[in-house]
């Protein structure tokens, strides 16, 4: 697994530099960090994360990585008895592909994954990463929660860093599907910042899933950074060394 990660990340670096040099997605790195915390309020903020070469850059060779560990992390919490059912990963707003390739990867089973996103960028990095991973995936263009799959036995939804970009009216509609599906016994995973004033709803969403046997859970870890993400977090500011989430997992 080590192996793999380090040798995706490598093959992502080595795509945008050159171009681009260090100091540049030093910056863009920045202005997506920016972004998420001080100016999100002014919308459209999955499609201003990945509007330049710079913050495309930065989502790819930065957040993508921090996040894959923590999917990772959090699909453990998930009962092994639970991941082994699973064939099939639908990863709505997949971005990069890191969350359901973290949790195929954390499946002992064959898996196959669905990535869902509006961004041709995104889908392209998706099916980048689960090609180096050795998964089988493929993407779909279309936008959550307008075009959701009809799910299978054998199906596991994941979310992250998602239905903190939606609007609220999406949102509640995102939440009824998940609550049928969790209602219907299928896995669910998903991820959310930490932060309660990126995500005020979590706890409507926790409390309307917890009667389908949803768990609620805060994790936080400290993680061994590799060489180029802890040189991006020297060089602006930032500090990833215990990374987290918030979590809802079932079952």
């Amino acid at each position: 697994m080590a192996r793999l990660f380090d040798t995706w990340l490598a093959a992502a670096v080595a795509r945008v530099s050159p171009p681009l040099t260090f100091p540049e997605i030093r910056k863009a790195v920045q202005a997506v960090s920016a972004l998420y915390v001080e100016r999100r309020a002014s919308g459209g903020l999955g499609a201003r994360t990945s509007e330049s070469e710079g913050k495309r850059a930065a989502l790819a060779t930065y957040y993508a990585p921090l996040h894959f560990l923590t999917a990772l992390r959090a699909a453990g919490e998930m009962p092994e008895q639970a991941r082994a059912a699973v064939r099939r990963v639908h990863d709505f707003g997949c971005g990069t592909g890191v969350v359901g390739a973290a949790f195929a990867l954390a499946c002992p089973g064959a898996v196959e994954i669905e990535g869902i996103d509006r961004s041709g960028w995104a889908l392209r990095e998706a099916r980048f990463t689960y090609a180096a991973f050795g998964l089988r995936g493929r993407t779909r263009r279309a936008s959550v929660p307008e075009s959701l799959p009809r799910l299978r036995q054998g199906d596991a939804v994941v979310m992250g860093w998602t239905a903190n970009e939606l609007e609220q009216p999406a949102r509640a509609r995102l939440l009824d599907f998940v609550t049928e599906a969790a209602s219907a016994g299928h896995p669910l995973l998903c991820l959310e910042p930490l932060a309660r004033a990126v995500a005020p709803w979590w706890p409507t969403w926790a409390a309307a899933l917890r009667p389908h046997g949803v768990r609620d859970l805060e994790l936080k870890f400290e993680a061994e950074l590799p060489e180029w993400i802890a040189r991006l977090d020297a060089s602006s500011g930032l500090d990833h060394s215990t990374l987290g989430a918030r979590v809802l997992v079932a079952p």
